[in-house]
């Protein structure tokens, strides 16, 4: 049996109730019918989970003015009169049908086939006192509902007039499509509500203020941002007033008359300068008012520049990673030049860092901008002597797309604007050739820069950091660099020392950097790089902390080999006393206490020189850990770990 337990039959009477409760029970439908009388108690059926309620008593029933159910009222068919006449003696007796409304029975066709007369009796009449005022000895009245009570009063001969099983199937077909339509138009009303509150929050809360006017100026939408920017009270809505009335000087009505609107035009608000767009609203070829937009030109400058620094400061050669806390070293000098940079810092002025090949000029560089108010901006590097002459201006200041043959589609960006709002290093700056000196003097002096190809300045805000290796001041002279360049550069001066100048931070540097590249072979073979490191402090190294990385990362791999011998490592850092002079002025011989060159050097060899340095130091310090493990360069708790590791009891 086909069951919906969204639907059910309802009508006045009990009686007939039954009766058609007959009648479903000869259907396949499963269908309940409720006698509900007069008044007609929804909120009762609606949390049974009815929804649509089959009637034929039409205006018998009184329903709710506010009722949410669906009533769906039908009239009875030819077909319901047969099937309710069926067994029925009609012959010389007249059938009348009392029903109010008779559009769906086919009178001619019933009265031939009951070949008697088939009537229409309408009990509209006597519907206020409720009687059955037509009585006919000889007929036979078939009832609907609303004459139902007034036949049985009367004590006429009448029968009930009820559905049929085809009318009940195609009544509950018709019900269950009507359900589906409404669940169809309430999960799209349901849609709609969910879009227009999702367009609601778009609308109140976007940085954007948004004003719609009709074609007469008159104000019809305006969301939360409109009220903030023009300082007006809520409570005093803005919807139907004049545009003009609120905007003093306002261009919007104007927008209308042209093509394409009003885009990217700076207004004078009373509280603000915004920027504003002034789109016409046009509706079926017909120009029907205006939405404008706007921003506060502040706040959408201070958003252009923290996209510009979300895009770039994690790009490589974008970011700084260095800090003064990453410049090791004690000496006096080096703390003399990070003081002085450390001053630097918090100025926005030009610095040039001089200083030679290796010595960390970058890694000040980056330190000075971390440590500056532009930390969170761009840090962007460009070696100036690597990058062809013909392609410096498009590196330094960008260019348009098909501004010359092989530019990129979309143009590029340069990187004064990727340094933007941070720090922008030229290393080698004493390499730039002399035209471009006077493109670069420009675009520092003026604080704006144009790409090729293109005719809009573009305003950057960048605090430039140069560096070199070379005498500029020389340089000047010898007229192979700007002198206005120079002084403009050259605002704050900083001079790296080179390494020569400050022997003692060799050690703090070794030790550092052999801990970051190699830290297992350094922990193996503390006290052999200790004195590896002790003979490279002897030497003049030219190329400072770059060549000492070099070296040591070179003196790494070799240890590494266990045929490589000792000789081989010191012979390795003496190779540079051909063209580099130890400090004593004296060539240096292989230490007396390594073993001989035809001696390999393996993992052997390597644990009994450790143990002879430990037990040599332990001698030397009266057998006092603490002392020992300072003379080797340890920490008290690594020498008893190598003193239990080569079995050395004292």
């Amino acid at each position: 049996m086909t069951e919906n337990r969204e639907i059910c039959i309802i009508t006045r009477y009990r009686e007939y109730a039954e009766n058609i409760s007959a009648s479903v029970m000869l259907s396949d439908k499963n269908i309940p019918v409720f006698a509900v009388g007069k008044n007609f108690d929804e909120k009762y059926y609606s949390k049974k989970g009815f929804r649509l309620y089959i009637t034929a008593d039409d205006d018998t029933i009184s329903f709710p003015d506010n009722s949410e159910g669906q009533i769906l009222k039908y009239g009875f068919s030819t077909m319901d009169c047969i099937s309710s006449l069926k067994g029925e003696n009609i012959k010389g007796k007249t059938v009348y049908i009392a029903a109010e409304k008779a559009d769906g029975i086919d009178f001619g066709l019933l009265s031939s086939l009951f070949n008697a007369p088939a009537v229409h009796y309408d009990p509209c009449a006597s519907r206020e006192n409720e009687r059955f005022e037509h009585k006919d000895p000889n007929g036979l009245y078939l009832c609907a509902p609303e004459s139902y009570e007034s036949a049985k009063a009367a004590g006429i001969n009448f029968k009930p007039l009820c559905f049929c099983r085809e009318t009940i199937s195609f009544l509950l077909n018709s019900a269950s499509e009507i359900l589906r339509v409404k669940k169809d138009e309430e999960e799209k009303n349901k849609e709609n509500l969910i879009r227009m509150e999702q367009y609601k929050v778009v609308f109140n809360f976007t940085n954007d203020a948004i004003l719609a006017t009709d074609e007469n100026g008159i104000i019809i939408a305006a969301n939360d941002m409109v009220y903030k920017f023009l300082k007006w009270d809520k409570r005093d809505r803005l919807e139907g007033k004049r545009i003009d009335s609120v905007v003093k000087g306002t261009k919007m009505i104007k927008a209308m008359d042209k093509e394409g609107g009003d885009i990217g035009d700076v207004f004078e608000l009373p509280y603000c300068t915004v920027l504003t767009h002034r789109i016409p609203i046009e509706i079926n070829g017909k120009k029907k008012g205006v939405v404008s937009t706007f921003q506060d030109l502040a706040t959408l400058q201070e958003h252009e520049k923290n996209a510009r620094v979300s895009f770039y400061r994690n790009k490589k050669g974008f970011s700084a990673k260095y800090s003064f806390a990453d410049i090791k070293g004690g000496s006096k000098k080096i703390e003399e030049a990070k003081n002085i940079a450390k001053s630097y810092a918090p100025s926005s002025a030009a610095v040039l860092i001089l200083g030679e090949t290796g010595t960390g000029k970058e890694l000040f560089a980056q330190s000075i901008h971390n440590a500056s108010g532009r930390h969170d901006g761009p840090f962007v590097a460009v070696n100036c002597a690597a990058i062809p002459k013909s392609l410096l201006e498009a590196e330094f200041f960008g260019y348009e797309e098909g501004s010359f043959t092989g530019a990129s589609k979309g143009g590029k960006m340069g990187v004064f604007e990727m340094a933007h709002k941070g720090t922008i290093f030229l290393d080698e700056i004493g390499e730039m050739p002399l035209d471009m000196q006077a493109q670069l003097l420009r675009a520092i002096q003026e604080k704006e820069i144009r790409r090729i190809g293109s005719g809009k300045v573009i305003p950057v805000d960048v605090r430039v950091i140069s560096a070199t290796n070379r005498n500029l001041r020389g340089e000047v002279k010898k007229g192979s660099f700007r002198e206005d360049l120079f002084y403009r550069l050259n605002v704050l001066e900083l001079i790296i020392p080179p390494l020569r100048e400050r022997k003692e931070d060799i050690f703090e540097i070794a030790v550092s950097y052999l801990r970051t590249f190699n830290y297992k072979s350094y922990k193996n073979n503390q006290a052999l790089w200790h004195e590896i490191i002790d003979e490279l402090e002897k030497y003049e190294l030219r190329g400072n902390v770059r060549e000492l990385q070099n070296l040591l990362e070179r003196l790494s791999v070799m240890l590494d080999n266990k045929y490589i011998n000792t000789n081989a490592l010191f012979a390795e850092i003496s190779k540079g006393i051909d063209f580099q002079t130890p400090y004593d002025g004296q060539k240096r011989r292989r230490p007396s206490h390594l073993y001989d060159d035809s001696e390999p050097f393996g993992r052997e060899e390597a644990d009994l020189w450790e143990k002879n340095k430990i037990l040599q130091a332990l001698k030397n310090n009266g057998f006092s850990r603490t002392k020992a493990a300072a003379d080797l360069g340890i920490s008290r708790s690594t020498l008893w770990s190598k003193m239990k590791y080569h079995k050395i009891e004292i």
